[in-house]
């Protein structure tokens, strides 16, 4: 095996010397003397390891026009003695240990060398990736990463949060971006999503990474959505190569999770799992088992096709697609999303594992619905009964599945409500009727809830858990 020696390359009008290793044959040995022509000096060339090996005399280098004196038996290395008049200094050979990096560079020469470093071909950190992509997918991915854009906000020149962007459309040489309310949240104090409490920086300053330009445009806020936890920005920019195009999500959908630290993508897939939103998170999330890092929220998820089918709001959780482009369409045409409050939490029977169904089904004859999770202290709901363990059997005669579904139909509603004039706070009631299944008594029935309709977060608090007799009489059964 031929021993790793320094390359010496000395550049054109500097004395400074770019070093690199690897295994050939050391200066004036013969191509017939790097390799051992028998086991034995293979052997013998093992034990050597990393030395220097020294050429014959026969092919010493020369130095200035003269012959420099063979290397000693003992094998140490070459040196040139000083060079005559007229003639060229020879720089000693240097191992490894003997310089540090850099050393040997000039100021302009490690100015150049940092100029490289910077190079997105010579970027170590990004060159490899733990994921397995197939081609075509990592055409997908790409194509895709044209319309994931990165954002970071700073409050009095202090950096506040990186986040990922969705670039919705371009008009008039600025682009809407939509991405996720935590870019601009300054605190959060509850774990519970239900309580409220998160304080916005609305003043915050935002800036957008602008993907072909090393530079940064400014995000303008144009509508903070505080229950649905979205953002939209403004920002100059040039025209877009690609937009993306949303598709409904689906549940055991394979997907890639996108999102951006300034310029560099980041990339995480998975599969859309059957599981609903937890106690304390609002009903419109679902949930993958991919992970991505946390600058990634406000990032796509994409299915295979490159369709956007949800925005990333944590490592685990998404918005999915069906709710954004009606929020987004509601807000276009009356440039605020209301969300009607219900005053429960609830759950759906679809996301339960087979156990839990098979036992829902067995003892109430129940396949489909909503689980109440927890009513709202001194809401309607509650005083309708309503009361945790009973199950939402459908809203206005539909039947729901899922929290999602849910959500979707209130926006559906909401849309239906603002187009008759209809708004927050215009005192006009919104009732809503609603099959439910009591648990109690194991009996069917209707309530028509009056809702509220509010352009505000739903707040729901602990209520009551037990329920009365007198509460029971206020169920229409049949």
């Amino acid at each position: 095996m031929a021993p790793t020696v320094p390359q010496e390359v000395e550049s054109s009008g500097s004395r400074s010397t770019r070093r690199s290793y690897s295994a050939r044959r050391p200066r004036g040995m013969p191509a017939s003397a790097a390799a051992p022509s028998s086991p034995e000096e293979a052997a013998a060339g093992d034990s050597i390891g990393a030395q220097l090996v020294t050429p014959e005399p026969a092919s010493a280098s020369t130095a200035g026009g003269k012959a420099l004196p063979a290397s000693t038996a003992g094998g140490e290395e070459l040196t040139a003695p000083a060079s005559p008049a007229g003639g060229e200094e020879v720089e000693p050979m240097l191992e490894p240990e003997d310089t540090a990096a850099g050393a040997m560079l000039e100021p302009e020469d490690t100015a150049a060398a940092a100029q490289i470093t910077k190079l997105p071909t010579l970027d170590s950190d990004t060159a490899t990736s733990p994921n397995i992509i197939q081609e075509s997918e990592a055409d997908t991915i790409l194509k895709a990463s044209e319309f994931v854009l990165g954002l970071s906000s700073y409050i009095d020149g202090e950096l506040l949060r990186n986040c990922s962007g969705i670039l919705m459309e371009r008009s008039k040489g600025a682009g809407t971006i939509l991405t996720t309310s935590q870019l601009i949240c300054s605190r959060s104090p509850n774990v519970d999503e239900w309580l409220g409490g998160d304080e916005y920086a609305l003043n915050a300053e935002v800036r957008v990474q602008l993907l072909h330009k090393d530079d940064f445009g400014k995000g303008e806020l144009m509508y903070l959505d505080k229950q649905y936890g979205f953002a939209l920005f403004r920002v100059l920019m040039d025209e877009p190569k690609k937009l993306p195009r949303f598709s409904n999500e689906r549940f055991a959908q394979d997907v890639f999770l996108l999102g951006r630290y300034e310029l560099n993508l980041q990339i995480g897939n998975g599969k859309v799992l059957s599981k609903g939103a937890g106690k304390f998170q609002h009903h419109h999330y679902m949930y993958t088992d991919g992970h991505i890092s946390p600058f990634g929220a406000g990032g796509a998820v994409i299915n295979f096709e490159g369709d956007v089918t949800g925005m990333i709001t944590s490592s685990i959780h998404f918005i999915p697609s069906s709710i954004i482009r009606k929020c987004l369409e509601i807000w276009r045409t009356y440039s605020h999303v209301p969300r009607i409050h219900l005053g429960m939490k609830l759950f759906g029977i679809k996301c339960l594992n087979l156990v839990s169904k098979e036992k829902i089904s067995r003892k109430y004859n129940v396949d489909a619905g909503l689980i109440v999770k927890e009513v709202s202290a001194e809401s309607n709901a509650e005083k309708l009964g309503v009361r945790m363990g009973d199950i939402i059997l459908s809203v206005n005669g539909e039947v729901i599945a899922t929290a999602v579904e849910l959500e979707n139909k209130l926006l559906d509603i909401s849309k239906a409500l603002l187009e008759k004039g209809i708004v927050p706070g215009s005192g006009v009631d919104v009732t809503l009727a609603l099959g439910v299944f009591n648990t109690t008594k194991c009996a069917r029935g209707r309530i028509l809830l009056r809702a509220k309709l509010s352009n505000d977060e739903e707040i729901i608090e602990e209520g009551c858990s037990v329920v009365s007799l007198k509460n029971l009489q206020l169920f229409v059964y049949g």
